[in-house]
């Protein structure tokens, strides 16, 4: 079972580097994309207090100083943007964030790292109840939910002030989470 310390050490591995955020709120409302939405714009706090990173840079005044890389998004919105994807497409994502592009063929010595990595993204899911449910941007899941994820060939609705992005949402009964990594060109 993940504790403070293992998520720590997943969240490092996944996102201690580049331009990647991960957070966790509480899950307070029916509609979900309400609790995600206040992830994305800093305005929940990790209901365990465990650790989060926030690691995107400012590129413009557009942030109004808040911090968050995501654009405002209304529930609405936000919901047009994400494809449900199943688990274990979320566990490739996790990994695949972590290279360039997004994609896991990306990853500096992907083959050697590869057992290590799938670890980490497996404690970060392990979080997320048994009937968790998971969302991504990129629009290879739109009609697939079993999309393979390590290296897709897709695009991606930018939910950021970046020209890309790319992530995963989860949804339990008690927790939302948001893991995602952005690209400026």
């Amino acid at each position: 079972m993940v504790d403070a310390v293992s998520w720590k050490a997943a969240i490092h591995d996944l996102y201690g580097s580049g331009w990647t955020f991960a957070r966790v709120g509480s899950r307070e409302r029916d509609d979900w994309r309400q609790d995600v939405a206040a992830v994305m714009a800093l305005k929940t706090a990790d209901p365990r207090g465990w650790h989060t990173i926030n690691y995107a840079p400012e590129v413009n005044d557009d942030r109004s100083g808040t911090g968050s890389p995501f654009m405002p998004w209304s529930p609405e919105s936000l919901g047009e943007s994400l494809y449900g994807i199943s688990r274990e497409s979320a566990i490739q994502l996790l990994v695949a964030l972590k290279g360039e592009w997004f994609q896991a063929a990306g990853i500096p010595e992907f083959e050697n790292r590869k057992d290590g990595l799938f670890r980490s993204s497996r404690e970060i899911i392990s979080r997320f109840s048994s009937d968790a449910i998971f969302f991504t941007n990129a629009s290879d899941a739109y009609e697939n939910r079993d999309a393979d994820l390590m290296n897709p060939d897709t695009e991606w609705s930018c939910l950021s002030v970046y020209t890309t992005d790319c992530g995963l949402v989860a949804v339990s009964d008690t927790e939302v989470g948001v893991f995602w990594a952005f690209r400026e060109d």
